[in-house]
């Protein structure tokens, strides 16, 4: 797993509700009920090796995070289902209303025909950068990284980039 990934979702991990300065302002948002769809690209050892479509839900708030339920599929019939954390962080700048999302997911990955990374348990981290349009919809782009963690012998790990559409429904 890409450790620099975990790191920093422990570290924003660290920040409460939200931080304020002179003229500027980050808080922590409460996303239940946003459904996320994403499509982007697959690179497994430094290359493009397909596409794949993904399926974002983000549940009730847990302390300082959303529970998330994620699924994706590539073109080649690689599958993964995960459950695990989100967090995001709203603020604006110069004007324009932005937000970072950071997550951590841990799930079962079914190779189909796509590359096999290992292990069935898979770690995904991620991070996300993106435009605020109102309450309800967010437009973002996204890089993650999948591996097992070095639990397996075999991990070569699976990064995506992808683009990432969100709309709540709360």
């Amino acid at each position: 797993m890409k450790g620099e990934f975990a790191v920093l979702f422990a570290l924003m991990s660290l920040f409460g509700e939200g931080i304020e300065g002179e003229g500027w302002n980050v808080q922590r948002a409460d996303v239940s009920g946003q459904l996320t769809t994403s499509a982007g690209l697959v690179v497994t050892s430094r290359r493009f090796t397909g596409r794949e479509l993904r399926m974002t839900y983000l549940l009730e708030k847990w302390k300082r995070y959303n529970t998330l339920v994620d699924f994706s599929l590539t073109e080649k019939g690689g599958a993964w289902l995960g459950y695990g954390l989100y967090q995001q962080f709203d603020f604006e700048l110069a004007g324009v209303p932005v937000f970072a999302g950071f997550s951590f997911t841990p799930g079962i990955y079914v190779r189909g025909g796509d590359i096999d990374l290992g292990f069935p348990l898979e770690f995904r981290s991620g991070v996300e950068l993106g435009l605020r349009f109102g309450d309800d919809w967010r437009v973002s782009i996204s890089y993650d990284h999948r591996s097992n963690g070095d639990i397996a012998r075999v991990n070569p790990g699976m990064e995506t980039l992808q683009l990432r559409v969100s709309k709540s429904f709360n």
